[in-house]
């Protein structure tokens, strides 16, 4: 009997395929597949997800060099492996933007009732390949420089506060970068820089080191502390080609982050006026893609809630010809944990 109904299911197929090579009316596009959803622990570190029917968490060792993963989670910040991010080729675009949302309409704005804007969108809405962007770095320590190539400067009045730690044990630094020479297009060249850092928490800023590296060719890895160039495994800034990363979010595991100061002159940047900037000011490296340019949350828009609120903006995510859309629709669980994300999804086309 088994034998029957396959080799009946064997004719269907044969028969419908003999069909639909012989008609003349195009073949209709792939159907979306059923929408779905899961959580994302995004407490400890970036947790990356494949796309797919179902959806999975995917282990990453280097998200770098590791082609497998579509999206990456940490905390709010939400990157796609493509561009500076990563070798997938995965890229983004905004469909459902509810940037212009007033806060008084994203606090009535749930799940639920933004299930029909997620539905509603189909193959007919994606845009072309041009209008998708893939992630580009987005360092903590950028604008540093104008012009490009062997005629670029130095942006004068500009110096940034380093912090590395958290809590009673954060160390302060300043930083600015003084002179660039023998810049080409791929790289800053000789970079002169001055800097201070508290020999430990609390204490004043030591004397300003004044060192220059050579980062016309592989990155240089520089250590704060010690004022000597580091190695991959001990650093706090890395100069590679004509960015300056910090030791922080998707350049490093460590705790490195910056905040400019374009107001100050760098003389008067004293430990005492360091330690007054927010600490929500500062931020470490990141990516900048479609998620960047229109975020999937707000914070605290009553003023008072101090919570993550999410936009519930529909997004397209394509790696090839194949394309999913993407809604993120709360970043707490039931226990009201936060770092939870949840992803609703679907295929829109193979």
């Amino acid at each position: 009997m088994i034998l029957v109904t396959v080799r009946r299911a064997a004719l269907g197929a044969l028969v419908a395929a003999a069909l639909a090579a012989c008609s003349d009316t195009p073949a209709a596009p792939p159907v979306a597949s059923a929408t779905d959803s899961l959580t994302v622990n995004a407490a400890a570190a970036f947790t990356y997800l494949a796309l797919g029917t179902p959806a999975a968490v995917v282990p990453v060792i280097n998200s770098a060099t590791d082609a497998g993963w579509d999206m990456g989670f940490f905390a709010t910040t939400v990157t796609l492996n493509g561009g500076a991010a990563g070798p997938g080729g995965v890229s983004g675009y905004c469909l459902r933007c509810n940037d212009a949302a007033t806060n008084a309409e994203l606090q009535a704005m749930t799940p639920a009732n933004q299930l029909a804007a997620f539905d509603s969108v189909t193959t007919a809405d994606i845009p072309t390949a041009s209008a998708f962007v893939t992630d580009e770095l987005a360092p903590a320590i950028h604008g540093w420089y104008t012009g490009s190539g062997a005629t670029a400067s130095v942006t004068p009045g500009k110096a940034w506060i380093v912090i590395e730690g958290s809590g009673a044990n954060v160390v302060l630094a300043k930083f600015r970068v003084t002179l660039i020479t023998g810049a080409s297009a791929t790289s800053m060249g000789q970079v002169s820089f001055e800097f201070a850092v508290q020999p430990a928490p609390g204490q004043p800023f030591g004397a300003v080191q004044t060192p220059t590296v050579d980062a016309s060719g592989p990155p240089v890895y520089f250590d704060l502390t010690t004022a000597q160039v580091g190695t991959a495994a001990n650093w706090d800034l890395e100069f590679d080609g004509w960015s300056i990363r910090v030791n922080g979010g998707v350049s490093g595991t460590g705790t490195v982050k910056a905040v400019v100061d374009s107001t100050t002159a760098f003389a008067a940047i004293d430990a005492a006026y360091a330690s007054t900037a927010p600490p929500q000011a500062f931020r470490a490296d990141g990516f900048s893609g479609v998620f960047g340019r229109h975020p999937w949350y707000r914070y605290n828009i009553t003023g008072t809630d101090n919570q993550i609120w999410p936009t519930y903006s529909v997004y397209l995510v394509g790696r090839g010809t194949s394309v999913y859309k993407v809604q993120l629709t709360g970043y707490y669980d039931a226990a009201g944990t936060p770092r939870q994300v949840t992803v609703r999804y679907a295929k829109v086309r193979n």
